[in-house]
């Protein structure tokens, strides 16, 4: 393996992209919280095994552990965030990997499909992604770190493919994907959270091998899950929890106002954790909303991102996708927990005649700033949101 990761945020995103461009002339504001949490009783992360599996060593047939909840993970960051608050270090690097297990189950199969293999280092190896297992309280969870993601890896979507084969080997009850998104609306702020049992497709590109994707996007449908998502300890990770963050936070908002234009961006303060029982304003409250492409809402609603949802990313939806094409009998519950890395934007009003593209390449560049700076201390956020729906799933005690 190298001996750095490359950096992965931006996979499969033009080089050009005004977004990334901004994004990458930033650097991440990162923090350490995970050894300041006070976890309730008997409800402290805690590592586990998976299954008979040998650290470092590929699982090559099909996965077999016992497992209730799946968290899937993206980008580095978003992991060393999670990481942190689960496990109190943040590092992700080729040695912490080593003590993780890679997920090769068909890779040779779905070679041929896999775009970008040179880009990344473990598709190079012949690897998915790497699996780490874990506990809170009576709740097992796994998760996966994807080196597949749609937007990056090829108009056959093999992240469809693997989502399917992952989540059809390890049956776990509930699946999250989570990490980084774009608040839709005025009233998202930077570190909100949104925990979304609705999903919708926003593509410009066509996927023959899913033609129903396409039409789903042109029509505006619903993915649709029934999941409760409050409860006791989401309800304390909101309260109790997601305060760690602030410190973080406040040192994003200094270091972004050192930047002209950025003064409608909220100072931080208490972070709301949006469910289905305690929802969000607006007329598509909670909704996260899927794009194979770097998308941003503004005041004006240039891009029509308003109508469909809260919150904009790039996973959920494919991955949601592959889970509702599975058997009904082997179909599990699934949830979108997304954190606001960055508003939606305000922009003074554009000159009469100004083009679609410009407006939009501008408004990216102003998120991506902000995304640059904030994509680590709002994560931490959902992790919280996370290990509250992984503690509500375990039915412990009630905590005070």
């Amino acid at each position: 393996m190298a001996a750095s990761f490359k950096d992965d945020a931006f996979h499969g995103v033009d080089a050009n992209d005004a977004f990334a461009k901004a994004a990458r002339s930033q650097s991440p504001v990162v923090v350490d919280i995970g050894k300041q949490i006070e976890w309730p009783k008997g409800l402290a992360p805690a590592e586990a095994s998976l299954g008979s599996y040998e650290r470092g060593k590929k699982i090559t047939q099909a996965l077999s552990a016992d497992i209730d909840m799946l968290i899937l993970l993206y980008t580095q960051l978003e992991t060393q965030a999670l990481l942190d608050v689960f496990t109190g270090n943040k590092e992700w690097s080729p040695a912490r990997a080593e003590t993780w297990y890679p997920y090769a189950h068909n890779f040779d199969a779905l070679r041929s499909s896999i775009d970008g293999i040179d880009d990344d280092d473990f598709l190079k190896e012949g690897v998915f992604g790497n699996l780490y297992a874990m506990t809170v309280g009576k709740t097992k969870v796994a998760l996966f770190k994807s080196e597949l993601h749609p937007k990056a890896n090829g108009p056959k979507l093999p992240f469809v493919t693997l989502i399917a084969q992952l989540v059809g080997e390890l049956k776990p009850k509930l699946v999250i994907s989570t990490g980084t998104a774009g608040g839709i609306g005025s009233h998202i702020n930077c570190g909100d959270v949104t925990i979304c049992d609705t999903a919708r497709f926003h593509v410009r590109s066509r996927y023959a091998t899913f033609a129903a994707i396409d039409t789903m996007s042109k029509d505006a449908t619903e993915l649709k899950n029934t999941t409760a998502t409050s409860g006791t300890h989401v309800t304390y990770a909101m309260e109790k929890l997601t305060p760690l963050a602030l410190p973080g936070l406040r040192e994003c908002h200094t270091r972004l106002l050192t930047n002209s234009g950025y003064e409608f961006v909220k100072a931080p303060g208490a972070a709301n954790i949006y469910t289905s029982q305690h929802r969000a304003p607006g007329p598509e409250p909670m909704v996260v909303v899927s794009a194979d492409y770097l998308t941003v809402d503004d005041s004006s609603d240039a891009e029509g991102l308003q109508k469909l949802g809260i919150m904009n990313e790039t996973d959920d939806a494919f991955a949601f996708y592959a889970i509702d094409r599975l058997p009904a009998a082997s179909r599990p519950h699934w949830l979108s927990v997304r954190n606001a890395s960055e508003p939606q934007i305000a922009h003074a009003p554009f000159p009469k005649g100004t083009s679609a593209t410009k407006i939009i390449d501008a408004l990216k560049a102003k998120a991506g700033t902000i995304y640059g700076i904030y994509q680590y201390c709002t994560t931490l956020n959902s992790a919280f949101a996370c290990w509250g729906l992984a503690a509500d799933a375990s039915e412990p005690a009630k905590t005070s």
